[in-house]
């Protein structure tokens, strides 16, 4: 999509010229334009003509571009733009797709709204003129306009003029309510509609004025684009590329506003930050990714004319009773807020389950179950004006506060009242009292604290932790963790690991050189003989860790890992680890690195791709994290949060008993670290570097939806220190099963994002009958591998993916035996059980699986018995796993929880036709591209 807002000069000096040529669908040069409605240059390249006879086979393809020139407003709004391919080549005849029996132009639709600037405190707002309906007859929520006059004049410009006189819509509404109901101001139409609902529609001409352009829908002639809209029998063919421009303007000069115009703008969010994570918010029109406004509808900079408070008319309001709306109600309107205004709609989706209020219902779409992937205070996610993104209002969440973007997440908060329940569930309601405007909401809520201090993401202990609950996890959290490394909190510190190199000595022993640094600067350890800790103002440690792949089931070099180990670096660090933790740690040198080494552990001549890495600490009672202490509760947030953070607590017996050992503290989150081997290759330890595992994920990749992987408002998994999607695969190996499901990051991955797709419930983990990761649903588009992979890698077009194909491990499904108690945590977990033929069957035993010795370098081979997925198979299986896909992959050689005796001689046969250089067309990036 493209916007020009700069060309206006060029524009009119050649607008005399275009008026005048004897060229458009009449003959003529169509409409002279009123002042301001310039034309966009012309498209001078050859035209595509598109008719009811063409477009199915053409809107599949087309990539279209609207340019504006210009809109006037001197009665109904006239607005030229021209449509193109975007390579100067006009796409003609869109003036005669048009319905003879309502009049509307279906691949058309316009909108316009004027900007309300803030005043008294409360920040700037939206107001949409398009409130009638068609017929002039009735007032209506905000909508668009394509009833009206669609001209074109040459070389791909267009000239369409509004159906509605928007300097009269106010009039026009107060007439219809007055003549309908005089006494009340109740106007026509169902439910309770009401004058005042629609705000202040007075046409102001030096108002900052937004015109949209929605170019979208079935290619003429298919579905119901006929001339008298009758369906076609032909199945609709959708704009798989549909457009959204939008136009800012003043009418009284005429003059385009630029985003960054200093006039009263109002951007607050651009449309890239919602892909990051929405791939294309609304998904891809006529694919299962299409979602609302079948995907028509994706920049929120069109969102917010018709997403306005002018949504609350003709609805009426339902009340909480508890913090509670009544089951199965409509809550257009919910205690008095208008939910379907955009900042209040948008906050309240993307909140979701941690909702204070609970039976949410706007339009069928049950705000309460949406799930968000990422902390909630992150709040520059969304409003962010880094390059290349255009938002330069996005800081007004910390400038403008106010009851309506701040009431859209503190949703258990009535400022009328200032009673009501906080965040964290506190029933103290607001601390400032009651507030009937917005006036006063600045002077307490200054924009600092507001960033650093409310919205700081700190995710709290789990409670559920093992050092404060008899039987509870060890493998979670029991401090305070700030995630965002980009807003902290006040006095805490960032640490960073650097690596210089892994590598395997003559000993064959794995060794890893590094260093720490706080807030960028090397910090060196403290003297094990005279410290019990090894920073001060810290307790805990991360972790060294190694990874390579031996031999294993007839493969000798293997593609994927399974074989590791670690150290917490604590015990190194003062000589007391054991085992095949036990190790030197050396240092530093001149330049300040450590050097780690892991004498209780050798590595083979056959192993490969040795890396190793820094990070990963998480158990609380044998390798508890790097910790600080000290950090002072914010400023202010005692009384917001109703308890203080990041103290610390005394661990329960018999843990308290350990030194090592404290709950509470904050941690902000470190990225971990990691290197490929590049010494001791060769046989003894010597030689260079070893080949890296493929590329398959790229951890920015990772967190341009989750921001930090693994960290959430509430909770974290692995307490957030097994945060770098690359190195998931380290102990997620194909060997991991757990439940009767793969624990494999290939699998797992895939199932967890692509669950609500599934027809068999990923129940991995399940705690409850019923529950399942079908809960998720993926934001983005599912089918777009390139959002987490790297290219080439899942397709194995790249040479190292390629490669890797013949030397891929099977992936382990079925281990051990599986309980047959009724009501077990594993039974909820198992694969669907009872179990079609070739699943999980609960009481017979499977066998061992794989197993490798880091210390005695002793393998253990897999039973026969256990149960796996073929590789290739591992991938398509976790999302396509209805009987249909399941036969047809094991007909093209697959093998899909088969004993590993029939499946290893077995072999998969999918890159006849699914390889990037099949004859077929079927490549697997071609696939999900339809």
């Amino acid at each position: 999509m493209k916007i020009t807002f700069t060309r206006l000069g060029l524009a009119a000096l050649i607008v005399g010229s275009l008026a005048g040529c004897s060229s458009g669908s009449s003959g003529g040069g169509g409409t002279p334009p009123p002042a301001g409605a310039a034309s966009p240059p012309p498209l001078t390249g050859a035209a595509t003509t598109i008719d009811y006879s063409n477009g199915a086979t053409l809107f599949p393809v087309m990539t279209p571009v609207i340019t504006v020139g210009g809109a006037a407003v001197n009665s109904a709004p006239v607005i030229r733009f021209s449509i193109g391919d975007g390579n100067g080549n006009p796409y003609a005849g869109f003036q005669n797709i048009k319905r003879s029996d309502n009049g509307s132009y279906p691949n058309l639709s316009f909108a316009i709204a004027k900007l309300v600037p803030a005043a008294n405190g409360s920040p700037s707002k939206w107001v949409s003129y398009i409130v009638t309906n068609t017929a002039g007859t009735q007032p209506q929520r905000p909508s668009t306009d394509n009833t009206g006059k669609l001209e074109y004049l040459d070389q791909g410009i267009y000239q369409y003029t509004f159906a509605r006189d928007i300097t009269k819509t106010k009039d026009q509404v107060h007439a219809l309510c007055v003549a309908f109901d005089p006494a009340t101001g109740k106007c026509p139409g169902s439910g309770s509609p009401n004058e005042a609902d629609l705000g202040d529609l007075t046409f102001d001409s030096s108002a900052l004025h937004r015109v949209t352009i929605q170019f979208y829908g079935d290619a003429p002639g298919t579905g119901s684009n006929t001339p008298n809209g009758i369906a076609s029998g032909i199945t609709g063919v959708e704009l798989k590329n549909p457009v959204n421009t939008v136009y800012d303007f003043i009418p009284a000069t005429g003059k385009a506003v630029a985003p960054t115009d200093a006039v009263g703008q109002r951007l607050i969010v651009d449309k890239l930050s919602c892909n990051e994570c929405h791939g294309r918010l609304g998904g891809i029109p006529g694919t299962e990714s299409e979602s609302f406004h079948s995907g028509s509808r994706f920049d929120p900079k069109y969102c917010v004319v018709c997403h306005t408070d002018q949504r609350k008319y003709g609805r009426s309001n339902v009340a909480s009773t508890n913090f509670a709306f009544p089951p199965g109600s409509s809550t257009y309107i919910a205690d008095g807020v208008t939910v379907g205004d955009f900042p209040v709609l948008i906050h309240r989706v993307h909140k979701g389950e941690v909702l204070i209020k609970q039976n949410y219902n706007y339009a069928g779409v049950l705000l309460n179950e949406t799930l968000y992937p990422q902390d909630l205070r992150n709040c520059t996610k969304c409003h962010d004006n880094t390059a290349p993104k255009v938002a330069p209002q996005a800081t007004n969440f910390q400038t403008v506060p106010s009851r309506l973007a701040c009431g859209a997440c503190h949703d258990g908060i009535n400022f009328a009242t200032a009673q009501g329940k906080t965040n964290n569930g506190k029933l103290i309601g607001h601390i400032g009292g009651i507030q009937n405007d917005d006036s006063k909401c600045a002077l307490c809520h200054d924009a600092a604290s507001i960033k650093s201090v409310y919205h700081a993401a700190v995710t709290p202990p789990n409670p559920n932790n093992a050092l404060q609950v008899p039987g509870a996890t060890s493998n979670t959290h029991a401090a305070w963790i700030a995630s965002n490394r980009d807003n902290v909190p006040s006095g805490a510190i960032k640490v960073d690991y650097v690596i210089q190199s892994v590598s395997r000595n003559a000993s064959l022993n794995p060794v890893i050189v590094f260093k720490m640094q706080k807030d960028g600067v090397d910090t060196p350890f403290n003297n094990p003989a005279s410290a019990t800790e090894m920073w001060n103002g810290f307790f805990g440690a991360p972790s060294v860790y190694f990874v390579w792949a031996v031999p294993q089931d007839g493969i000798t070099a293997p593609a994927d890992f399974n074989a590791s180990a670690s150290s917490w670096l604590k015990g190194l660090w003062r000589g007391t680890a054991t085992g095949t933790s036990a190790g030197t740690l050396t240092g530093p040198d001149a330049q300040g690195f450590y050097t780690a080494t892991l004498t209780g552990v050798q590595v083979p001549d056959s192993a490969v791709m040795l890396s190793g890495g820094l990070g990963y600490s998480y158990n609380l009672t044998s390798a508890i994290p790097l910790t600080q202490i000290g950090v002072s509760e914010p400023i202010g947030s005692n009384l917001a949060l109703g308890t203080p953070r990041f103290g610390l607590s005394t661990p329960i017996a018999p843990h308290n008993a350990n030194p090592d050992l404290k709950a509470g503290g904050l941690i902000v989150v470190t990225p971990d670290k990691q290197l490929v081997a590049s010494a001791g290759a060769a046989a003894g330890g010597t030689g260079g570097a070893y080949t890296p595992r493929r590329p398959i994920v790229d951890d920015a990749k990772c967190n341009a939806c989750h921001k930090e992987l693994g960290m959430f408002t509430g909770e974290a998994f692995h307490g957030g220190q097994r945060n770098d999607g690359t190195t998931c695969a380290w102990c997620h190996t194909p060997n991991r099963t757990s439940s009767g499901w793969s624990a494999g990051s290939a699998y797992f991955v895939h199932a967890i994002h692509g669950s609500n797709k599934r027809q068999k419930p990923f129940t991995w983990h399940a705690t409850a009958v019923g529950k399942s990761f079908a809960d998720i649903g993926y934001p983005g588009i599912l089918s777009k591998c390139e959002t987490c992979h790297v290219p080439g890698s899942y397709d194995f077009s790249s040479a190292a993916a390629a490669s890797a194909l013949p030397n891929r491990l099977y992936t382990t499904v079925g281990t051990g035996t599986y309980s047959t108690t009724p009501g077990s945590v594993q039974e909820y977990s198992l694969a669907p059980n009872p179990a079609p033929p070739g699943y999980i069957n609960q009481g017979v035993n499977y066998g061992s699986g794989f197993g490798y010795n880091a210390g005695t370098g002793v393998t253990t081979p897999a039973a026969s018995t256990t149960l796996v997925i073929s590789p290739i198979a591992t991938a398509c299986f976790s999302c396509h796993d209805s009987d249909v896909a399941k036969q047809h992959m094991e007909n093209e050689g697959g093998s899909i929880y088969r004993d590993r005796t029939t499946a290893l001689p077995r072999v998969e046969l999918c890159m006849f036709c699914h390889d990037s250089g099949s004859n077929f067309g079927l490549g697997i990036k071609a696939v999900h591209a339809k």
